[in-house]
């Protein structure tokens, strides 16, 4: 099992940092429930048509398991992605900060705080299809989409920490004002989503809901 990303993130240097973690973070919960959708959907295919039926469909089986599949396969390398992009945004930001050009700053700063941003409402996504997954799913594996659930929130969280962090370079009021609004839409809705589905989904944990 190879823990490069986690060596880099401990080097006693700048980079990969907060942001970069943020967004591994919501990897560690996006592979969860990549695990999840993976065997759900292979449970599915195993599903011979000519079985005799147990009763009424399962919601496992009405649940297209195989275009939440492919989904989870996307927010994956999205948040690779954006992993990456917040390193060169640091470092973006620290050869403008060297330079003392202030439209350089400027564009730097805004990568830094957009770059978060990135972050937040990807892991939002990611958590409204873990929702329907919870809803889906057998009721044995909600445990990991809960575990799922924590890393995707305290990605929301932490990205924010650092998008608000680099917000402070900025140094008219009037753009940092316009870009704290920015990450307060990229995170609020993240972060009420993430209360709600947990909720929802230590109630199915627990049996109570409707779902068998």
């Amino acid at each position: 099992m190879g823990d490069s990303f986690l060596e880099d993130l401990s080097r006693p240097r700048p980079d990969p940092g907060g942001g970069a973690a943020a967004a591994h973070g919501a990897l560690l919960g996006v592979a969860l429930l990549h695990k999840v959708v993976r065997l759900e959907a292979g449970r599915r295919q195993g599903y011979r048509p000519s079985d005799p039926p147990a009763g009424p469909p399962s919601p496992s089986r009405r649940f297209p398991w195989d275009q939440a599949l492919k989904k989870v396969q996307e927010f994956m390398e999205t948040l690779k992605q954006l992993r990456h992009r917040d390193v060169q945004a640091y470092s973006q930001l620290s050869r403008a900060g060297s330079s003392g050009q202030a439209e350089e700053m400027l564009a730097a700063v805004r990568e830094a705080v957009r770059s978060p941003g990135k972050i937040m409402e990807h892991s939002a996504a990611a958590l409204a299809l873990l929702s329907e997954a919870g809803t889906h799913c057998r009721r044995h594996l909600v445990s990991d989409l809960l575990v799922a659930c924590e890393f995707l929130g305290a990605a929301i969280q932490g990205a924010y920490h650092i998008a608000s962090a680099n917000l402070q370079r900025v140094k008219t009021a009037a753009e940092r004002k316009a870009l704290a609004q920015e990450i307060h839409r990229a995170c609020q809705p993240g972060l009420e989503l993430y209360q709600r589905v947990k909720v929802e989904l230590v109630a199915r944990e627990n049996g109570l809901d409707d779902c068998s």
